[in-house]
């Protein structure tokens, strides 16, 4: 009886320990890729904005799983790849931002266009951020997040200046 009580308190410590070091991991989980690219920003943004081109160089596009929307440009158009649904919730003059739902995870994504000083570059920056329960386990599974999203960001940066370059 003696073993099994200590059992159980080493395992609440142990648990207690886990939470309060998890607390001292950020809430809030942030993924950030840019890319130069010499075309014009008018081009690269409708080239975000319209869910339905997103086949031509996002690189987790599943032809057999998406489905898109009737409105496939502009606020309010939203496209279902397999269990993810993208929404596009604002579309301005350097700014695009989508929401990324999967089950109960919600990811916001941001697009930013910045004009470079000579005129004929921009730079496109792709962000994510996502906000993190308590929970030791999701906040020690948020640590992985930029090495498990960041080379798909990079790989669909690199087809999108690859298609508007052409």
């Amino acid at each position: 009886m003696r073993f099994i009580k200590l059992g159980l308190i080493s395992i609440v410590f142990l648990f207690l320990v886990i939470t309060a070091i998890s607390l001292l991991l950020p809430s809030t989980v942030n993924v950030s890729r840019a890319i130069d690219i010499s075309a014009p920003a008018d081009s690269v943004s409708a080239n975000i904005s319209d869910l339905s081109r997103r086949k031509y160089w996002f690189a987790n596009y599943d032809s057999s799983q998406a489905i898109v929307s009737k409105n496939s440009f502009g606020v309010g158009a939203s496209i279902k790849i397999g269990r993810t649904t993208i929404d596009l919730v604002e579309a301005k003059a350097g700014k695009i931002t989508t929401l990324w739902t999967s089950g109960s995870k919600t990811l916001h994504g941001d697009f930013n266009i910045f004009k470079q000083d000579s005129g004929s570059h921009i730079t496109v920056q792709w962000h994510f951020s996502q906000h993190v329960p308590w929970y030791p386990w999701e906040k020690f599974a948020s640590i992985a997040s930029d090495k498990i999203m960041g080379p798909g960001m990079e790989k669909s940066l690199d087809n999108l200046k690859k298609l508007v370059e052409k």
